[in-house]
């Protein structure tokens, strides 16, 4: 049975190291990178089958990469789920705008992180496997436990 494949992109590296431990220990195959134009690069070279994008790193930021791959027919499909410190409502509304599956806000609680990457494979499972079209269902406002973790980022 294939592996779900998550490609995660924040510019903490602990944070990274953190999701793709649990992550895989999950059954994951997980890509990482830390900049936005290595989020885009890994996706086209990868194709991941749901992306976990910080809204705000280096090299552009999460909703620039979402917006370059709706542009790109074999990215268009992938579901999108930011991550955030940022608590403003606006960022909510924008990355639902986008088509985005959800927003979590940080510190990320692990096991809605599961649920929402779950919801968003099994969208595109439900897709025309042609299409690679956004279905116009999210996921969101789903936001974690303001308690902070042992794990800088991570709430487990």
């Amino acid at each position: 049975m294939k592996k779900t494949r998550v490609l995660i992109a924040d510019d903490s590296e602990k944070l990274i190291s953190a999701l793709q431990v649990q992550l895989e220990v999950h059954g994951f195959d997980v890509i990482t990178c830390t900049d936005a134009y290595m989020a885009l690069a890994h996706a086209q070279k990868q194709r991941p089958d749901v992306m976990i994008l910080d809204i705000r790193m280096p090299a552009g930021n999460g909703f620039s990469v979402l917006e370059r791959m709706r542009k790109l027919p074999e990215l268009r499909g992938i579901p999108v789920i930011y991550i955030t410190g940022d608590q403003s409502s606006s960022l909510d509304f924008q990355a639902e705008q986008l088509g985005a599956c959800g927003l979590i806000h940080k510190p990320i609680s692990f096991p809605i992180l599961l649920q929402m990457i779950d919801s968003a494979v099994q969208r595109v499972f439900r897709q025309d496997a042609d299409s690679r079209e956004p279905l116009e269902e999210h996921i969101f406002n789903i936001s974690a436990d303001p308690n902070p973790s042992e794990i800088p980022g991570v709430k487990l």
